[in-house]
């Protein structure tokens, strides 16, 4: 091993004295270019330069007016999608509400209204006794001053025969903890 690692050392060092010296290289060499050969510096007096500068102040007013048109089109734009997200929001209101509502009436959680704002009275068809709303609630909240169970309130509605809020079904001990709530 110890020859292996010799035969290393010693190559490296007969490389290094083969090696020219890149110094001597890049300094011998002439420069590449000439001096008549490099750029003009007095560059703004081409004729090139003049047939550009008046095609760029032809062109400047049209570009101008372009960029001042988009500008403008991007401001109906921003505002025109301002307006859609309003719309849409209020959409989105209008459906929730709706939903709600629905789900409140098909629950029995409230009265619909007829269109002159008066509650709907609800009707037991068995005793042609009527209720409204604000009246079965008077009598639940009554009855849970007085410690009244959910399930006695619920029995008690029945027993009397009046009609949940959506005239169907029967009380349950669940609608009146979910109307005292």
């Amino acid at each position: 091993m110890s020859d292996f690692l010799k035969s290393l050392r010693t190559s490296k060092n007969k490389s290094s004295k083969t090696r020219k010296s890149m110094d001597s290289y890049y300094s011998s060499k002439p420069e590449r270019r000439q001096a008549k050969d490099r750029r003009n510096t007095n560059f703004n007096n081409l004729p090139q330069n003049d047939e550009l500068i008046n095609t760029i102040a032809e062109f400047a007013p049209i570009t101008s007016e372009s960029i001042s048109s988009i500008a403008a089109n991007l401001e109906r734009s921003v505002e025109i999608q301002e307006t859609l997200m309003e719309s849409e929001i209020e959409k989105n209101d209008i459906i929730s509400s709706f939903i709600k509502n629905l789900d409140d009436f098909l629950t029995g959680n409230s009265m619909p209204t007829a269109p002159m704002g008066e509650p709907v009275v609800t009707t037991s068809y068995a005793s042609g006794t009527r209720y409204t709303k604000d009246e079965v609630l008077d009598i639940i909240k009554t009855m849970r001053k007085e410690r009244a169970t959910f399930s006695t309130i619920a029995s008690y509605l029945k027993e009397r025969k009046i009609p949940t809020f959506s005239g169907r079904g029967e009380w349950h001990a669940q609608t009146i903890h979910r109307l005292c709530k």
